[in-house]
């Protein structure tokens, strides 16, 4: 069976793609992928994880989006009373954890590995801390708020274990 670290840098491209891909296509929100780490993840977070099994190894990742950002996108799709009165955040949340961690999926069994992906979760406060600890690949987003302001808007942190 493949080793699944041997693909870490193939994993975050795809990664990097799908997030902007996501943002920009499915919710007119353009995203970049940050060529530095910044100093600060986002704010005002809404966490989602998904899990990748490979044979006796694990990709876990870890979304955290910028509140604003998800509001953003949630305006797009659903009108503002809609948004008032339903938690759209955490669904989005999950539901772009889903599509970004499908395509690395679909890119993991094209490349011969076989991997399985489990449903995206909101995790909870001590599983959310352990998995942000673990070696990790850490990737930035940036958007601009409504203000204009340029900040991250995604930050995504995968492990293989």
């Amino acid at each position: 069976m493949k080793d699944i670290n041997a693909a870490r840098g193939r994993i975050a491209d795809v990664v990097a793609e799908s997030v902007v891909e996501t943002f920009t296509g499915m919710f007119g929100q353009e995203v970049s992928a940050a060529a530095r780490k910044p100093p600060a993840a986002p704010d005002n977070v809404v966490m989602s994880c998904v899990k990748l099994l490979q044979g006796r190894s694990s990709l876990d990742f870890v979304f955290r989006f910028d509140m604003e950002l998800l509001l953003m996108a949630a305006a797009g799709i659903f009108t503002p009373e809609y948004i008032k009165n339903n938690p759209v955040y955490e669904d989005l949340a999950c539901e772009i954890a889903n599509i970004v961690c499908a395509k690395v999926k679909t890119y993991l069994n094209d490349e011969g590995y076989e991997t399985e992906m489990g449903f995206p979760f909101l995790p909870r406060a001590d599983e959310a801390q352990r998995l942000l600890q673990e070696k990790v690949v850490h990737m930035h987003f940036f958007y601009r708020d409504r203000d204009k302001k340029q900040g991250v808007g995604v930050a995504v942190n995968f492990t293989v274990v």
